[in-house]
């Protein structure tokens, strides 16, 4: 991979900056042009994204069901006025700017750049017409496809420290109109698992205004420390990129909401933290404390809605469209729109800076730990907001109320 433009373009932003590199934290600090960067492109997109969304129908109306009226439950609408849902481009537009700006066009940004389109325009059309789950999960598959089959091989997994899981069985390589095609087993297959897994997790987030801003702001920014500390100049470029955009989407999604990422944005969260995550040199162990509160809730939903619904197959399991996440029974509970933002990205946060604080032998049991008590938080939340709804279904005053 060739990073020579970007190198010399940093090099010029740095002498701008006019920072001085002998301290510690100045290798984190010489980036914040890149941040600016992405701060203001975003804040001058959000507007005229907002008219375009209204313009195109791709608004959220609480409590009323959009196109395709059999893919979509009103009852999980928490936000209280009608609002446009492609925020995202907000974050992707001023993305796809820094990847053609910062980066010559070669075999390795080349499939992110295609996989980055293919996610764009299909989460686009799913904001316009609320798209099917058979077909969101179709081109979530191509975009990840796209990865496995690219020079970003999973070769292995660094696990904890020094610890290696060889993944490469057998490999297959070729060459098309000069770009490198490569595929290893199971290494590559996993790794269109990650992605999917981490699209699908994060996207499940988006069900609070501000939430999955806030929470990918959060792990985007703490790769950006793992990249800038693996010199991966790459990862922490973009993740800092990605930081400032979505500084100023959080400030118009932030509850009350004036847009939403939409699919548009939740799609591409999920991708960007799974690549980003490999590419900087992440431990296994690190990642999935980072992903650890949506990829816990994703499989508690899952196993509670095929042990509620018993779905014959994957796809009618995919289209169950219910209250059954972290956020809607903590707001079940009780708690503001904003309080539930805060307890989340609280947790995120504290479980992702320990991940990165900690090393070697630390490192495992800070997982375990880390792993235990959210799956107890999560198990818990439910148990309570299910007490409380049979609780208001048995109180007598509940026969009389309309």
């Amino acid at each position: 991979m060739d990073f020579s433009i970007a190198n010399s373009i940093l090099e010029k932003i740095l002498k701008i900056g006019n920072i001085n590199v002998l301290t510690q934290y100045d290798k984190y600090l010489n980036y914040w042009p890149i941040l600016l960067f992405g701060f203001l492109t975003s804040l001058l997109l959000i507007p005229p994204i907002g008219k375009l969304a209204i313009k195109w129908g791709a608004t959220y109306k609480p409590k009323s069901r959009r196109k395709n009226k059999e893919f979509d439950n009103p009852q999980k609408a928490i936000h209280q006025q009608e609002t446009p849902a492609l925020g995202g481009l907000a974050v992707t537009i001023p993305l796809l700017f820094g990847l053609l700006l910062f980066f010559r066009i070669d075999s390795f940004i080349l499939p992110i750049l295609i996989a980055l389109i293919v996610l764009v325009v299909g989460s686009i059309l799913d904001d316009i017409f609320n798209l099917s789950s058979k077909v969101q999960l179709l081109y979530q598959v191509l975009a990840a496809g796209i990865i496995a089959f690219s020079v970003i091989d999973l070769v292995n997994i660094s696990i904890f420290s020094s610890d290696i899981l060889d993944l490469q069985i057998s490999s297959f390589s070729t060459n098309i109109l000069s770009f490198p095609i490569s595929f290893i087993f199971p290494g590559d297959l996993l790794l269109m698992l990650w992605i999917l897994l981490c699209i699908n997790s994060v996207k499940w987030v988006g069900g609070l205004p501000g939430l999955v801003e806030s929470y990918t702001m959060i792990i985007i920014l703490l790769i950006f420390i793992i990249g800038v500390r693996t010199f991966s100049l790459f990862s922490s470029t973009i993740s800092i990129l990605i930081t400032g955009s979505l500084l100023s989407l959080i400030f118009f999604a932030f509850p009350p909401p004036k847009i939403m990422s939409g699919s548009s944005g939740k799609s591409i969260y999920g991708f960007l933290i799974s690549i980003l995550a490999i590419i900087s040199g992440a431990k296994f162990s690190t990642t999935l404390m980072l992903l650890a509160l949506p990829i816990v809730d994703a499989i508690y939903v899952i196993i509670y809605r095929y042990i509620t619904y018993k779905p014959k197959n994957p796809l009618e399991l995919m289209r169950i469209n219910d209250t059954s996440h972290l956020h809607h029974q903590l707001f079940k509970l009780g708690f503001s729109n904003v309080s539930v933002l805060l307890i989340e990205t609280s947790i995120s946060l504290l479980l992702g800076s320990f991940a990165i604080l900690s090393t070697g032998a630390l490192r495992y049991f800070a997982l375990i730990f880390g792993i235990a008590s959210v799956i107890i938080f999560v198990v818990y939340i439910n148990y309570r907001a299910k007490q409380k709804i049979q609780k208001n279904e048995d109180s007598p005053e509940s026969k009389y109320s309309y």
